[in-house]
This record gives C-alpha cells, sequence and structure tokens, in this order.
C-alpha cells in the first residue's frame, strides 16, 4: 500500500515540463488531445501500483505507465512503443481522476491488458488510419529509440525455420504463397522461363510494364499525406534475373527504354523525388549490365556518356559503378574524337533557351575533357576551353583549366574578358571570374588589393557577412581603422568612400557596368546588426529606435533581429530587453497559431531568466496572470503558461 501511495504522490509532482522532457513537445501536445478527447478507456491500477488503460486511436492499444527508481516509464503495443502519445494520455487521464477524486478500480490478474504488454503482441503493425492522421509524427519528437518495437523475424531467424521443413513442406509453402500472392506466382513463372533459356517472354513483360508505369505521374501531396509513387520494384527484380541469367544485352536495351520513359515521366511528376528514385534504381541494373553486354569497350563508354548528356534528373547515378572499371587510354582516344564531332556538328533544339543549350553543350564539353585527359592529349584542352567559353559563356572552367596549367597571365586576361562578356547576362558568372582573381591576389599576398575586393564586396551588398569578410583582409593590409570608419558613415548616409582623396584602397582592376542598387540610408539592419557584432550596446538602441520609429508594420522573420538586439541589450538595459521580449510574444500570441504559442514560450522564458537574475520574480508572476487574464480563450496557450510557470500537472488542469 506504501508503494501505492508513493506512485500516486510521484504522479501528483509531475510538471508540465516533466511530461515535455520525458516525450518531446509534439507528443505531449497530441498525448492532451487524445486525453481531451475521451480516448483513455478502462483506466485501472495494477497490484504494483501501475495504471494501465486502452487507448483508441486507428486501433485499440494497450498501455501501461508507472515509475520506477523516480523516472516515468511507459510501454505500449503501439508501434512506438514507449514514451508515446498513448501514454500521455494515460498519465493525463491519472490525474484528471485523482483531481476530481474519482476512484481508480484495481486490474484484475488475468487482464488481457497485462498479457499483451508482457508478450508485447507480434500481431502489432503499422495502421493505415494512424499513419493517416499523423500517428508516427511522434517518431521524430526524441532521440530516444523504443525499445519495445514490433518484433519480426531476423532473416537468420527465417533461414533457420525454412531449414527446419521437410521438401513436401517447402513445395506446399511455396505453392501456398503462390496462390495467394500474384507476384510470387509472376517471380516464379519469370524463373521457370530463364531456367528452360526462354527470355523473350520476360523482356516483353518488362517493357510493357515501364510503358504501363511511366504513363501516369508521380505526385505527393504532404498536407494530406496522400500521394503515388510507382512502384518499379518488379522490373527492378526482373532486370536483375535476366542479368544473372546472362541476358546483359537485353538489360541494356530495356534500360535504354526506361531511361527515355523515365524521364519524361519525372518531368511531368510533382513529387520530391520519390519517383526519380524508383526509376534510378532500376538504371543501377542497366550500369551493371553494361559491361557484360556484347558491346565494345568503347560503345559501352559511348552508351553511359549519352545516358547520362539525356539524364537531366540524377537518375543515372548507377553510372558510377560503370566508371569505376578502369579504360584503356586508346578506347578513352577514340571516344574524345566521336564525342568532338558530335560538338562540332551540335544543334540546339528548337524553342530552347540560351541557358538550357548552353548548359547542354557544356555537358558535352566536360565529357570531351575527360576523354582528352584521359588519352593524354591535354594541349587539346586549353584550345577547346577557350572556343567554349565564347560560346556558351564558360569563363570559369577556362581560367580553373589555365590555372591549373601555371597559365596565370593568361588566366587573368580571361577573367577580365569574362567579366565583361557576362555580367549583365550572367551576373553570376562575373561574381564567381571576380572571387577567383581574389583569391589569386590572395595567394600572391597582396593584401591591400584583396581587401580592395572585400570592401567593394561590402559596399555593393552591404551586410554583416561582408562586413566580417572586409575587415579580416583590411587588418592583414593594415588599414582596418580607415576602411570601419569609411564603411559605417557609408551605410548611415550613402557617401561613396571613394570620393575621400585620403581613401586608402587601390583599384581592384576590374571594370564592372552594372546597375547600382537603389539603397535607403541610414541601413538600419546592418548597422544594427553590426553593432551587436562589436558589442556597442547604445548603438544597437540607437539604430534600433531608428529602425522602429520609420517602420509601423510588423514583417515576418522581424522578431529574430529583435530578439537579437535584446539579447545584446540585456546586460546594460534589461528593461528594454524584457519590453522587446514582451513585444515579440504579443505578437506571436495575436497569431492564434500553436506553433506561434510554443515560438512566444521561447522569448517568455529569456523574460523569466531575466526578471529571475534582477530579483524581481513578483513582477514575471503578474506578467503571466495579465497573460492567462487577457486569453483565457485559449486553451494551449494556457497549457504552456502553466509549464512556464512550473506548476504541477494536477493544478493545472
Amino acid at each position: 500500500m506504501s508503494r501505492e501511495i508513493s506512485k500516486e504522490n510521484l504522479f501528483k509532482e509531475l510538471t508540465w515540463d516533466d511530461l515535455q522532457e520525458w516525450a518531446g513537445s509534439r507528443v505531449l501536445s497530441r498525448g492532451q488531445s487524445y486525453q481531451r478527447s475521451h480516448r483513455v478507456m478502462e483506466l485501472a491500477q495494477t497490484q504494483t501500483g501501475s495504471l494501465i488503460a486502452w487507448v483508441h486511436g486507428g486501433q485499440k492499444y494497450a498501455t501501461e505507465v508507472d515509475f520506477k527508481d523516480g523516472e516515468l516509464i511507459s510501454i505500449c503495443t503501439c508501434p512506438y512503443g514507449n514514451n508515446c502519445k498513448h501514454a500521455v494520455a494515460v498519465a493525463l487521464e491519472y490525474l484528471d481522476h485523482l483531481k476530481k477524486n474519482i476512484e481508480v478500480p484495481q486490474a484484475a490478474k488475468q487482464d488481457q491488458r497485462l498479457s499483451l504488454l508482457e508478450n508485447d503482441s507480434d500481431e502489432v503493425g503499422w495502421d493505415d488510419e494512424e499513419e493517416e492522421n499523423g500517428e508516427h509524427e511522434e517518431m521524430e519528437d526524441t532521440e530516444t529509440l523504443s525499445s519495445k518495437k514490433v518484433v519480426k523475424p531476423t532473416q537468420s531467424e527465417l533461414k533457420g525455420f525454412l531449414q527446419e521443413q521437410s521438401r513436401e513442406q517447402l513445395i506446399a509453402l511455396i505453392e501456398d504463397m503462390a496462390e495467394r500472392h500474384s507476384v510470387v506466382r509472376e517471380d516464379l513463372r519469370d524463373r521457370q522461363n530463364l531456367s528452360k533459356g526462354s527470355f523473350k517472354k520476360i523482356v516483353a513483360d518488362v517493357r510493357k510494364e515501364i510503358r504501363e508505369l511511366s504513363s501516369e505521374p508521380g505526385w505527393r501531396n504532404h498536407w494530406n499525406h496522400e500521394g503515388y509513387t510507382p512502384d518499379y520494384s518488379r522490373v527492378k527484380g526482373r532486370l536483375k534475373s535476366l542479368l544473372a541469367k546472362g541476358h546483359a544485352d537485353e538489360v541494356v536495351a530495356l534500360g535504354k527504354e526506361l531511361l527515355e520513359e523515365g524521364i519524361r515521366q519525372v518531368e511531368m511528376s510533382d513529387d520530391e523525388g520519390e519517383t526519380g528514385i524508383e526509376i534510378s534504381s532500376c538504371l543501377a541494373i542497366v550500369f551493371q549490365a553494361l559491361p557484360r553486354s556484347s558491346l565494345s569497350p568503347v560503345e559501352q563508354m559511348l552508351w553511359a556518356i549519352n545516358a547520362e548528356l539525356e539524364d537531366k534528373y540524377e537518375l543515372c547515378y548507377g553510372a558510377e559503378s560503370f566508371w569505376k572499371k578502369k579504360q584503356k587510354a586508346s578506347d578513352w582516344n577514340i571516344v574524345a574524337d566521336r564525342l568532338l564531332e558530335r560538338l562540332n556538328k551540335f544543334q540546339p533544339v528548337k524553342g530552347e533557351d540560351s541557358f538550357s543549350r548552353s548548359y547542354q553543350r557544356d555537358s558535352l564539353t566536360n565529357w570531351i575533357i575527360r576523354a582528352l585527359e584521359n588519352s593524354s592529349r591535354h594541349k587539346e584542352i586549353i584550345t577547346l576551353c577557350e572556343q567554349e567559353a565564347v560560346i556558351t559563356g564558360s569563363y570559369t572552367r577556362l581560367v580553373d583549366v589555365l590555372r591549373k596549367a601555371k597559365r596565370l597571365e593568361e588566366a587573368e586576361e580571361w577573367i577580365h574578358k569574362g567579366i565583361k562578356a557576362t555580367q549583365k547576362q550572367w551576373p553570376g558568372i562575373g561574381k564567381k571570374l571576380k572571387d577567383t582573381l581574389r583569391e589569386m591576389r590572395e595567394k600572391e599576398g597582396n593584401w591591400l588589393k584583396v581587401a580592395a575586393f572585400r570592401t567593394e564586396d561590402f559596399l555593393q551588398s552591404p551586410s554583416l557577412y561582408t562586413f566580417k569578410d572586409m575587415k579580416k583582409a583590411t587588418e592583414k593590409a593594415k588599414v582596418w581603422q580607415e576602411v570601419r570608419t569609411a564603411a559605417l558613415l557609408y551605410l548611415e548616409t550613402g557617401k561613396l568612400p571613394q570620393s575621400d582623396p585620403t581613401w586608402p584602397m587601390p583599384e581592384t582592376g576590374v571594370k564592372e557596368d552594372r546597375e547600382v542598387r537603389k539603397s535607403e540610408f541610414p541601413m538600419t539592419s546592418v548597422l544594427i546588426d553590426i553593432a551587436i557584432e562589436e558589442k556597442r550596446p547604445n548603438d544597437v538602441l540607437k539604430w534600433y529606435d531608428h529602425k522602429k520609429s520609420k517602420k509601423g508594420v510588423y514583417w515576418y522573420g522581424e522578431g529574430y533581429q529583435d530578439d537579437q538586439v535584446a539579447e545584446a541589450v540585456a546586460d546594460h538595459f534589461p528593461d528594454r530587453a524584457i519590453t522587446i521580449w514582451k513585444d515579440i510574444v504579443e505578437r506571436q500570441i495575436a497569431l492564434t497559431k500553436p506553433k506561434a504559442y510554443e515560438e512566444a514560450a521561447r522569448y517568455l522564458r529569456k523574460a523569466q531568466s531575466l526578471l529571475k537574475k534582477l530579483k524581481r520574480e513578483e513582477e514575471w508572476k503578474d506578467y503571466l496572470v495579465k497573460l492567462r487574464r487577457d486569453n483565457a480563450r485559449k486553451p494551449k496557450l494556457i497549457d504552456i503558461l502553466s509549464r512556464l510557470e512550473g506548476r504541477r500537472i494536477i493544478e493545472s488542469k
């Protein structure tokens, strides 16, 4: 009896924080929903003082909750096993009984739930209705893996079982499975045909199945967990069987059709790559078949290259297994010539945009470069890259090749040509070339020039990140203080530092013809970030107040910088920090969403910590009372506030 009383007291002492730490925030929330919607049935207490109950979800689960060595523990027949939402619901239901003085009956020794929990029923499995309702989202809420998951026979256990059967029993088992499962029946037929050397029917069936599967696009709606992903597992299995029986040529031929149909299907699909993964798993078998086919080594290489050139969706990642095999330099030589012929005859697809056209040509050129390298025709590579840079804008590739060949003066000449040629149409290429020139100056140890590049980057795109890069470079060039003063003046007034005759920075040597972005000065957000970085709380507040005076509308994401400001000024201006955190809290609460309430709790904890440090606990309690009063009709928020108060659950339910 004393044991029962002590466990009762342990349950009574549980706080919301205890339960959240034990189960995770999402599981706690779902457990609350289960308890509130009366899904906990037939709550009872065992002889040892633990709690058992049925909890109704997509199906009925037996759940036990107990304390061991002062720690909360649980077991459940759901797939999750322990620390699950069903256990949370049982604990909350028990506390509700205690608060209302409802007696909890004793469980019978023969209670079915006890035997189910003891055996951890082998019949427990994922249930479709539970899965649709998010039953398994709680898996993501904790790193603690269940020690009571579904028990499945291991491979060795299955093998042992089969070895114990007689020949007649095995035949009967296979016949029974073939009768009940069409997949098994068809697989047996395929094996029978292959054993007799009859493979044409299987090839025809695979071809037909590829066409049928690829006719419908894959799709996925993650909001309601619906969707369709074509199942290519049977195609994959049949390709493996054909290859195992020596029909590599047929597998390669089917692979060509699979790639063509697969590309078309992925183009139509609207999912997150699931359809592509199905197709690529089959193509991996095709690339295993390629070196075993009757194609010559050169034809094999060209087949693989053509497949990768056609593939725009990374379906050919299995090609790596083919390229691991070392190819002869003489074969690479022939491949290089064949690909060069194709490049000379390259014709863009009608209606194709310039980016796609350049991408296709660059991909082909990359393969030619690889072939030239592997056939030791290095001299041709630079000439080819120079030609293609002008046609496709691939200046970065040319510069990399020239630098690798130690032809640095030519590399620099092409950098300037490339920037001039691409800065309007492809500004990203120009930026990359400019960064390459800066890297070259770094290798030379010319830190003043490096500083000039970094300063120019900051003036073009002011941010804390470009400011820190500029600082690092200008410190090495020993001009940081002058540059910092000018940079801050620019952020405040828009005055470019180059107009000052004492400006220490040299020209970068890069002439850019780009549109100057119009900016509003002072750039308060950047000035705030820099003041925080430099630990200048007075300036943090100065620019923060200036920003708030100009902006009357709150925008999404602004709370992040507000929080940074509060953190930065908390030691010197605690009242301002508390006010800022309260402002963020109230904006989040106004969104009336559970996730926003959880977000509000983060900032409430910060305000709580600071007020406690200042020995102003009463002020904190008064603020929570106000929030409770103003938001009495928001039960989820009230629960969160109870956690923050450190209340025992039994006091707040």
